[in-house]
């Protein structure tokens, strides 16, 4: 596995020491038993697959990593031997060549992958994901492997799918024995689908909020799963899940050609501006699902990504990760595959050649048509190496596990035969127009203090490679870049959205004369000023879940002496659950705590959870990993059991900072979920980043607050109160408003003026000012997009073909052009 994980896959895989490594049986290839039909071959994929036999039952597992040179057996560090995140896709792979070949042995490998599947998966349809040990022993509680209806069991749900498909006319009994495990999950994953037709508001996007969990991304591989059953066994429930599910994926695509997010159907529901290449099978989903319901609607939405967002990857370059400038270092076939099974799922449901021509232009990457110029797929061996950290040969991680191989197979699997998309396969970029990225950390002082941070996750964006930029009044910045071609440009800058009345969170700790009682009788704070998370807007994630401030919402106060910070919450929820202790009790209802005590903005402090267990109440510290040492909390109901109460007295010293003062102010968050990924905190912003934790002052008497002027500071709500000023190469500055959000914060790629600006090749340079009419605010500015209006990549084969591929952002047109070798 290596998606979201990916950076620390590689570290695994970089240090020896660190992992667990397997003597390898000799591989099934080496005992002539070689899987490979044309470009497809399967031997590196059966040296992975180790047959076992768990319970009495013969299965297999599919080991995780492989190393260069050797290409043994490495098992995940911390989690396990196997997974159904790969055994599953294993089962795909074999599948899928048995049903192109015929292969029994295939066929074999399959249904002992598939009884893998059918043992990671629990008595209510959830699966596990690991395994530690031959002996099937199931991790439960890994980061990775707790029970789930996410990645992996959706993984292993299509998996049984496509089992029940193939065996059907196979082996009837055993394709009823899939059926069993299906229906199961499939159970599970309807219990889960409600909302439907209800859109939470996010950033001004009307979001469709019964897309299962708020992810695109693993809904999408569900849908495919479920769509794969229904052409095996259509039924009108399987139908109803499938309608809920692409009804929601297909409407939640944003932007365009031209304007950010380009077209793209975003991942997740919490950050509409966010997207990643590993396992975003949106588009894939969508044309196969709407190819099965006749649904002309979804295949459309499908093909407008795919026309838009996936052209921009042919056309320009990979990308990894958008949120929100590109990110194209770090390329994986997980990302690869994602793209070449867009394309054609929507060729199968279109019939439209150029799907094929693009999807065989995507799989070019498997044969050096990659930043690195390096094959990353060996057909004599059957390794796809696990990614490319950039664009030199020496950047490619040579090893090759067990994802970065099934991915790669997969692809193959549906190009190779295919007339249209194989003929391109072994094409390579000769010339290309590029879009340029430029990072304000390169930036210069010309004027003022331009303030230079760091920064990471916001909760729904990054800034890229870490760093941002904030200028207020007087700050003048100097950004020099560089275009190899001239032409007409768009100059896209990255930089924070705000509110057009900001109210900056602002929260009061009261000193108190002697320490509070923690009994939860709150006679001790009458006094305490109240703070509420009680309303849409500060619902970080899972809005679709939210049942209204009168069974969701919290009230908190805080209070202060020389050695303990005060918490007094109030919950209304009418039912608690809590079946946990200690780390595990994010699991069920717990209450969350966060402080930068420096109120820098760069790292949290403390990380604690309160939470009432069955073996009393519990305050676990998150950075620690243990206990918060001498923490006092208490619990209880309401009366008439709608809600319950916490109080703790969290000594200063156990949450690393020291005591205060009056008048010092810290940064704090608090929250809660509210069922499934959910959360709910007093900012509406994700409080595992610092720089979003609310200001937290401590006063010795309220009226103190009358010398700090107010929490509220309500700005100009003029279109232009806040904005950033950006000249090319010393014209007039264009203005690009920043006080744009109608909630809160957030990053997002915003166009330099109305028109696309004319760039000759050479070097130029982007002056860089704060141009708002409200006084004494700031602007946040992570970096700039300089992008070819007119897109032109220029591809050549193996035969002296050269085709030319031209993208047109601005009208949204696309044109293929080859020219034969002897006129090129």
């Amino acid at each position: 596995m290596l998606h979201s994980n990916w950076r620390w896959a590689l570290i695994l895989a970089l240090c020896l020491p660190l992992v667990a490594r397997t003597t390898p049986r000799a591989s099934t290839a080496a005992q002539g038993e070689s899987m490979r039909y044309g470009w497809v071959n399967l031997d590196h994929l059966l040296f992975l697959t180790e047959p076992v036999t768990i319970q009495g039952q013969e299965m297999a597992i599919v080991h995780i990593y492989s190393e260069h040179p050797e290409y043994e057996w490495v098992d995940a560090a911390g989690e396990g031997i196997a997974a159904v995140d790969d055994v599953a896709r294993a089962a795909l792979v074999y599948l899928a060549y048995y049903e192109q070949t015929g292969d029994q042995a295939a066929l074999d490998q399959a249904q002992l992958c598939l009884e893998f599947v059918r043992y990671m998966q629990a008595d209510d349809g959830a699966f596990y994901n690991f395994v530690t040990a031959r002996d099937g022993t199931i991790n439960t509680q890994g980061g990775t492997s707790y029970k789930s209806l996410g990645w992996w069991a959706m993984r292993g749900l299509w998996a049984l799918a496509e089992g029940i498909r193939v065996y059907e006319d196979i082996d009837p009994d055993y394709a009823a024995e899939l059926q069993d495990a299906y229906l199961l999950t499939e159970s599970a994953l309807a219990a889960t689908l409600e909302n439907y037709g209800t859109y939470s508001q996010l950033h001004g996007f009307s979001i469709p909020a019964w897309i299962p969990w708020g992810s695109a991304d693993v809904a999408s591989v569900g849908l495919l799963a479920l769509t794969t059953y229904y052409t095996a066994h259509p039924n009108p429930g399987t139908q109803a899940m499938i309608e809920h599910i692409a009804d929601g994926v297909a409407v939640y695509r944003l932007g365009d050609s031209a304007n950010y997010p380009f077209g793209m159907h975003p991942v997740t529901t919490n950050a509409p501006g966010y997207w990643h290449a590993w396992g975003s099978h949106q588009i894939h989903a969508l044309a196969e699902a709407g190819a099965a319901l006749d649904r002309q609607d979804w295949i459309e939405s499908a093909a407008a990504g795919a026309n838009t967002f996936l052209m921009r990857q042919l056309a320009f370059d990979r990308v990894r990760e958008l949120g929100v400038l590109p990110y194209s270092r770090e390329q994986i076939a997980y990302g690869t595959n994602m793209l070449v099974q867009g394309y054609m799922a929507l060729y199968h449901a279109t019939g439209d050649e150029r799907y094929a021509q693009y999807a065989g232009l995507g799989a070019s990457w498997y044969f050096g048509n990659n930043m690195a110029g390096v094959p990353m797929y060996d057909p004599a061996t059957g390794r796809c190496y696990d990614g490319i950290l950039g664009p030199r040969s020496w950047r490619v991680n040579l090893n090759a596990g067990a994802e970065s191989t099934i991915e790669a197979l997969l692809s193959l699997l549906v190009v190779h035969d295919d007339p249209v998309a194989s003929r391109y396969l072994e094409y390579i970029e000769v010339a290309v127009r590029p879009a340029v990225l430029t990072e304000t950390e390169y930036g210069y002082r010309i004027a003022g203090s331009p303030d230079f941070r760091n920064g990471q996750w916001t909760g729904e964006a990054y800034y890229s490679n870490g760093k941002y930029y904030i200028l207020n009044n007087d700050d003048v910045l100097g950004l020099d870049f560089e275009v190899p071609y001239g032409g007409e440009y768009w100059i896209y800058v990255a930089h924070q959205r705000q509110a057009a009345s900001t109210e900056e969170t602002t929260l009061i700790a009261t000193r108190l004369d002697q320490p509070i009682t923690v009994d939860v009788v709150l006679d001790e704070w009458a006094d305490v000023p109240v703070f509420s998370a009680n309303t849409h807007r500060q619902i970080l994630r899972g809005a679709a879940l939210w049942r209204g401030p009168e069974v969701d919402s919290f009230d908190i106060q805080y209070a202060w002496d020389d050695d303990n910070l005060y918490l007094a919450i109030t919950v209304r929820d009418p039912v608690f659950e809590q079946l946990e202790i200690g780390p595990a009790t994010w699991r069920y209802d717990s209450f969350w705590g966060y402080i930068d005590a420096t109120r820098r903005g760069t790292r949290l402090s403390a990380k604690f959870s309160l939470a009432q267990t069955p073996q009393g109440p519990q305050v676990w510290d998150w950075i620690a990993g243990s206990f918060v040492p001498n923490a006092q909390l208490a619990w209880t109901t309401f009366e008439g059991g709608d809600g319950y109460i916490y109080e703790a007295a969290l000594p200063f010293r156990s949450l690393r900072m020291d005591a205060p003062e009056s008048g010092t102010t810290i940064g704090v968050e608090a929250g809660r979920g509210f069922g499934g990924d959910s959360f709910l905190d007093l900012t509406g912003s994700d409080p595992d980043t610092a720089a979003n934790l609310a200001g937290l002052i401590f006063v010795n008497e309220l009226s103190d607050l009358d010398a700090l002027g107010g929490a509220e500071v309500i700005i100009d709500r003029s279109a232009r109160a806040i904005a950033l000023g950006v000249a090319v190469d010393g014209g007039e500055p264009f203005i690009v408003p920043a006080n744009t959000s109608p909630d809160r914060r957030y990053l997002w790629l915003d166009v330099v003026g109305d028109e696309p600006i004319t760039l000759a090749a050479g070097e130029h340079t982007l002056t860089l000012t704060y141009a708002g009419s409200a006084e004494n605010r700031l602007v946040v500015v992570d970096g700039f997009l300089i992008q070819p209006v007119v897109a032109q990549r220029v591809f050549e084969g193996p035969d002296g073909v050269r085709l030319t591929l031209t993208y047109d952002t601005q009208t949204g047109d696309v044109t293929v052009d080859e020219v034969p070798a002897e006129s090129s």
